[in-house]
């Protein structure tokens, strides 16, 4: 199977739909060229909503000890993001 397959079944993703107090959005940010994968838990409110990964307080500290801005952390491709849950819980 070839990652835009496994990409393309990670974000059509409805396993937990009608178990969740949302609509399931998996947020997964890789692409081929990815050499650095950060893995997180699963994302929060912020990233539910916005669709990328670590746009919250905890992206602004990764970044920061990353020593990479906004920009660079989402445009580059060679970075790239998943978590062992792909979609927010809920609170």
């Amino acid at each position: 199977m070839s990652l835009d397959q496994v990409l393309a079944d990670i974000r059509a993703c409805r396993a937990c739909l009608g178990q969740l107090p949302h609509t399931p959005r998996p947020v997964v940010h890789v692409f081929p060229e990815t050499r650095l994968l950060i893995c997180g838990q699963a994302p929060g409110r912020r990233v539910h909503e916005s669709g990328l990964p670590f746009t919250d307080p905890s992206g602004d500290r990764l970044r920061d000890w990353l020593g990479v801005d906004d920009q660079t952390f989402y445009a580059d491709r060679r970075l790239g993001v998943a978590a062992q849950a792909f979609c927010y819980p809920g609170t």
